[in-house]
C-alpha cells in the first residue's frame, strides 16, 4: 500500500500537529456544561477531559487565544431537542453562538468512538469558526478537520474509506457537501473521505496548513484561493493526487483488481469493525451499569441509615470535610 495508508503515516498527522508547538502549548478553551432536564448523566466524565487535547485543537486551527467559554449542553434521548434531531447525529455545534449540543447515548456512532471524542469534534467546529473569523468554509473541510482534531486514524476509518472507495463512483469535495445531509450512510461515507483528504493534505503539505488556510479565509480570501496559497497547488490538483493514492494499491497488486476480492476484503473489514464497536458498546454499558449500581447502593444505604438508630458512617472518599 502507499505510505499514506500505513498506520505510521496516519498517526503522524496528529503527532506532527502536537510537536509543531510543543514548546508553547496554547491555552485550552473554557467549557461551561449544562445538562437538560436537570439530569447529571455523563457530565462528570467530561469535566475530567484531557485539557491538552483541547489545546491541540486550538493549535491545529491556528488560534493564539481560544476565545470566550464554549457552552456545552448534554441532551438525553427523551428530551425535546433529541426527539427533533435525526437519530444518527451525535452532536452539533452552533459556531455563531458558541454553543455545542451532545447526545451522550449516540456517542459510539461513526466517526466517533466515545462521548469525549464527540465533544472534541464539536469544540473543533466552534474553534474553526473562530479561526475563520466567522467566514464560511466548505462543509467537507470543516467536518474533515474536526475529525482530525477529534482523534487519531483508527481501524474503522480504514474500512469506511475502503467501502467509500469501492461502493460508489468518485465524488468531488464540493459534491461531498450534500452527502453530509444524506442520512447516516451518506454521512459516514462523507466523513471517511473528507477526513482522509484533510489528513492527506496535512501529511503532504505540513501540520500548519489548516491554520494558514483559516487565517487567510479570516481576512476575506476565498477558500479555494486560500487553499492554493497554503498548499502551493490548486484544490482540483490536490483532489486528483488524493484519488490517485486511493486507487494506486489496486493497480499495484493484480489480485486485488478482482471485484470479488475487493468486496470480500471490505466485508471482512466491516465485520471486524462491527465486532470492535460491539465490544466498545458492551464495555460502555457495563460502566454505566456499575455507576447506576453504585448510586443505587448509596441511596439504599442512606435510606437504611434514616430508619436505623443513629451511628457513625464513613463518608465517600471524594468528600472533603
Amino acid at each position: 500500500m502507499p505510505p499514506f495508508f500505513t498506520a505510521c503515516a496516519m498517526a503522524a498527522c496528529l503527532v506532527a500537529v502536537q510537536a509543531a508547538g510543543a514548546a508553547r502549548q496554547p491555552a485550552p478553551p473554557a467549557l461551561q456544561f449544562e445538562t437538560l432536564d436537570s439530569r447529571p448523566g455523563d457530565e462528570p466524565r467530561l469535566h475530567r477531559l484531557d485539557r491538552n487535547a483541547l489545546s491541540n485543537i486550538v493549535q491545529l486551527v491556528g488560534l493564539k487565544n481560544p476565545g470566550p467559554p464554549i457552552h456545552v449542553m448534554l441532551a438525553p434521548e427523551d428530551s425535546e431537542l433529541a426527539r427533533t434531531t435525526s437519530s444518527w447525529i451525535a452532536g452539533f455545534a452552533q459556531g455563531g453562538t458558541d454553543t455545542v449540543v451532545l447526545f451522550p447515548s449516540r456517542s459510539l456512532r461513526y466517526p466517533h468512538d466515545s462521548l469525549e471524542a464527540v465533544l472534541r469534534h464539536e469544540v473543533a467546529h466552534v474553534l474553526i469558526a473562530r479561526a475563520a473569523d466567522g467566514r464560511a468554509v466548505p462543509r467537507w473541510f470543516n467536518e474533515g478537520l474536526a475529525v482530525v482534531a477529534e482523534r487519531a486514524w483508527q481501524f474503522e476509518d480504514r474500512w469506511q474509506l475502503a467501502w467509500a472507495t469501492v461502493s460508489a463512483d468518485h465524488v468531488q469535495m464540493d459534491e461531498m457537501n450534500d452527502l453530509f445531509q444524506a442520512g447516516s450512510g451518506g454521512a459516514e461515507r462523507a466523513y471517511a473521505l473528507a477526513s482522509a483528504f484533510v489528513r492527506y493534505i496535512i501529511e503532504t503539505r505540513g501540520a500548519d496548513v489548516p491554520a494558514r488556510i483559516l487565517a487567510a479565509v479570516a481576512t476575506g480570501v476565498p477558500f479555494e484561493v486560500a487553499f492554493e496559497q497554503a498548499t502551493g497547488r490548486s484544490l482540483a490538483d490536490a483532489e486528483l493526487s488524493f484519488q490517485a493514492e486511493l486507487t494506486s494499491w489496486t493497480r499495484q497488486i493484480p489480485l486485488l483488481t478482482s471485484p470479488f476480492v475487493l468486496w470480500m476484503i471490505v466485508t471482512l473489514l466491516a465485520l471486524f469493525a462491527i465486532y470492535v464497536r460491539y465490544r466498545r458498546s458492551a464495555e460502555r454499558r457495563r460502566e454505566l451499569a456499575e455507576e447506576d449500581a453504585r448510586e443505587v447502593g448509596w441511596l439504599v444505604e442512606e435510606t437504611l441509615a434514616d430508619e436505623a438508630p443513629p451511628r457513625d458512617r464513613t463518608p465517600p472518599r471524594d468528600w472533603v470535610h
